[in-house]
């Protein structure tokens, strides 16, 4: 009845938000860690942050987005390859928009995407036309476009069962595009991570499909519901509870699932503030049975509860 009600409401606020809906996709904010680079190559990417966001910010990635996506990203460069050429490692955070009756005016966010890509490799000049391009392979807004449709994609599945389908399949299309380097694409990069093709492959996986329908669980029948209801948040916060066990379950079928790892690592400290409100600490031992990964943050958190 709760979610039938959500329902309904939420498309109250769809049809008045549709009268301020925004042209473009991402609010993008780029943050740049240029200590490792010599002054020349520092001066050589004064125009790097601005010309970024404003691909980010004034390009259109999705179909009929009525909001824009917070989104941050940090460059830390590693060094040069070449005059143009740089090495780097890219931290990616999305923030997800909480859908209740103040998002319009006060909105809430809660972390939905949350990754560090530890070797990217690009070619980067002021003169360069940022310019989007679907079709060709460019080695930095290909990168660009890649994480631009992987954030659409889990913002999409948190509103709708795998919608990010489209997104995520966009992503992959990159992957598979013509280039002469495939490195961090189509092969691992090391330290154990996945490669930009297997992070989106897993997703399309139906093997992850239980994952994928719980994080649409724990957000729309669970964070929305926590805040639309804030003098009952207990059945939103059991509907989080049984999301998260069901998510642990497919992590003990699948040896790698990677975006699980990943879901945990940029939820943890999420999950443990929202269960303050529980009533019952020992659901942190809960927790840290689903998280084990975890777990000191968990005892933290039901140390706070006391």
């Amino acid at each position: 009845m709760l979610t039938y009600i959500k329902y309904i409401s939420s498309i109250f606020l769809l049809f008045s938000f549709i009268n301020i809906a925004y042209p473009q996709d991402f609010d993008a904010t780029v943050l740049l860690n240029m200590e490792a680079l010599p002054s020349d190559a520092r001066d050589r990417l004064k125009d790097f942050k601005q010309q970024t966001e404003d691909y980010l910010n004034k390009n259109k990635f999705a179909d009929g987005q009525i909001y824009k996506i917070k989104v941050t990203l940090q460059f830390n460069f590693r060094g040069t390859n070449g005059f143009d050429g740089y090495d780097a490692q890219l931290f990616v955070i999305s923030q997800r928009i909480v859908d209740d009756s103040l998002k319009q005016w006060q909105p809430k966010y809660v972390v939905a995407f949350r990754y560090l890509d530890e070797k990217c490799s690009f070619t980067y000049n002021r003169s360069m036309p940022f310019i989007k391009n679907d079709v060709r392979f460019d080695s930095y807004l290909s990168l660009l476009d890649y994480y631009a449709y992987v954030v659409l994609g889990f913002d999409e599945d948190s509103f709708f069962p795998k919608g990010g389908n489209k997104y995520f399949q966009k992503a992959l299309d990159i992957c598979n595009k013509p280039m002469t380097d495939r490195k961090g694409w189509t092969t691992e990069v090391g330290s154990g991570k996945p490669s930009r093709a297997e992070l989106v492959q897993e997703l399309l996986n139906s093997r992850m499909d239980d994952f994928r329908l719980s994080y649409y669980k724990y957000h729309w029948e669970g964070v929305d519901n926590f805040y639309i209801y804030p003098n009952n948040q207990k059945p939103a916060l059991n509907t989080m509870l049984e999301a998260l066990e069901k998510i642990a379950e497919v992590k003990k079928k699948e040896v790698k699932a990677y975006n699980i790892d990943y879901f945990f690592e940029a939820k943890a400290q999420e999950i443990g503030q929202f269960f303050l409100s529980y009533g019952d600490r020992s659901v942190y031992d809960k927790l840290s049975k689903i998280d084990p990964s975890h777990q000191r943050i968990y005892e933290d958190f039901k140390i706070k509860g006391k």
